[in-house]
């Protein structure tokens, strides 16, 4: 499913106040949720670029006017492509900005907690019922790590989320028509994954195309989650330059941030 551009007098979510055209997508059917709102943005009017790819205390502020909360929460984590979960809350939000991870939840409100990319896969998770909501940051090793699989398990563990109820998300990610591998990702990949043929196919010169959102809409699958309820952009960062950062594409680049808040 195609996301939706935000704007300023045609806005996305009429629960979201607009900012500059453009700046951030949404899906059009969890713009209905009554308890929870996310956005992912895009690279335009200069939004998430980096000097020197250099991150920015500032970067998100914009997005915390869009969520009309204070900038400090809006909450990232230091992404080093594992499997770390951690959970956030009004005694810890502060810290995260230090912690190394690549997943949080949460189910306090007024959080709004984001991963960063500009090719890996961002994946956000919701619980309307609790509530209680996740982001995470799936790249490859992350990926053949399970980090999706963990996300939803410590949802369930400590937040009491229903599986089956859960509302998956995926924003901008590079497409397996742009991801081209080698053996040193397919050996893992094999050995993570049982389904590892449906979602990597061969180049040719011992190259395969890798598919990363297909990979973890299994796992989201396999972790009890329904197809229903499990959404795209179906944007490749790659192809759509325009629009998002691609580090494949363009080495040191910006950064997107796909973010989701349950309402104050």
């Amino acid at each position: 499913m195609q996301g939706v551009e935000g704007d300023i007098t045609n806005r996305a979510s009429r629960n979201l106040p607009g900012f500059a055209s453009g700046s951030y997508l949404t899906i059009p059917t969890l713009n209905n949720l009554q308890r929870i709102v996310h956005a992912f943005t895009t690279r335009n009017n200069n939004l998430g670029a980096r000097y020197r790819g250099t991150k920015s205390p500032s970067d998100w502020d914009v997005v915390a006017d869009l969520f009309n909360i204070k900038a400090d929460r809006v909450v990232t984590v230091n992404q080093v492509h594992g499997d770390v979960v951690v959970i956030v809350d009004d005694h810890s939000y502060r810290l995260m900005h230090t912690r190394e991870a690549d997943a949080m939840i949460t189910s306090t409100p007024g959080i709004a907690i984001g991963v960063e990319t500009a090719d890996c896969a961002p994946i956000l998770l919701m619980d309307p019922t609790v509530p209680a909501i996740a982001a995470v940051h799936a790249g490859w090793r992350s990926t053949v790590k399970n980090i999706v699989r963990k996300t939803v398990m410590r949802m369930h563990d400590r937040l009491g989320s229903d599986p089956t109820q859960l509302i998956g998300a995926f924003g901008p990610a590079i497409g397996s028509e742009c991801y081209e591998v080698d053996e040193p990702v397919m050996r893992p990949l094999r050995e993570a994954f049982s389904f590892w043929k449906d979602v990597a196919s061969p180049r040719g010169n011992e190259k395969w195309s890798l598919d990363l959102v297909k990979a973890n809409r299994i796992e989201l699958l396999q972790s009890g989650l329904q197809e229903k309820n499990i959404h795209s952009l179906g944007m490749c960062t790659s192809c759509r330059r325009d629009l998002f950062y691609s580090f494949r594409a363009e080495g040191r680049t910006g950064r997107m941030l796909s973010i989701v808040m349950i309402k104050p």
